[in-house]
């Protein structure tokens, strides 16, 4: 019977034990997010907007844009992105809600390819969650852009809007848009 090297044995309850601890981080992790909304914050003025994670594709310093004339009011223009046209929103101009303009403004891209859409906004994305119990009646949301909200969410003071960008764009820019 061939004897086993000490050096090369391997002691397998300390593997197991070790695979169950990583499968039981991974399960608590997927059980935090599928417990928890999960969603990119960013505020324009005193507005706190949301969107899914998977809906903004870029943030980027605003770039140089380029005039769209005839276009819908709140269409500052076009921002070229990688050798393609992304339409470049101004919700408070769309909404009619005034606001301070911040010293830098951010372009955060909806969407890929053919389908994006920039917002600008005053500050960085950054990640939110949120339990159902955060969760607030849209009816006690006193702002025009509720019409293209999925719900909203109270963080301490501040009420956060769950944006539906797909029908943010869709109703706003694209039903409006009337090439001249």
């Amino acid at each position: 019977m061939p004897q086993m090297d000490s050096a090369k044995s391997v002691d397998i309850e300390a593997l197991k034990a070790q695979i169950d601890a990583e499968i039981a981080a991974r399960l608590a992790v997927e059980a935090d997010f599928e417990n928890h909304i999960h969603r990119r914050g960013f505020s324009i003025g005193d507005l706190k907007l949301l969107v899914k994670m998977d809906a903004a594709s870029e943030v980027v310093e605003m770039p140089k844009l380029f005039r769209l004339p005839g276009a819908p009011a709140g269409v500052k223009g076009l921002a070229n992105r990688y050798g393609r046209v992304v339409p470049v929103v101004d919700l408070p101009s769309i909404f009619g809600f005034q606001h301070e303009r911040a010293a830098a403004e951010w372009l955060l891209v909806c969407g890929r390819g053919e389908d994006a859409v920039g917002i600008i906004i005053d500050s960085l994305p950054e990640r939110k969650k949120f339990t159902q119990d955060d969760e607030v009646s849209l009816s006690q949301v006193a702002h025009p852009i509720t019409v293209y909200a999925r719900a909203a969410y109270l963080e301490w003071q501040d009420t956060w809007i769950d944006i539906d960008t797909e029908a943010l764009f869709t109703g706003v820019l694209l039903a409006d848009f009337k090439p001249g």
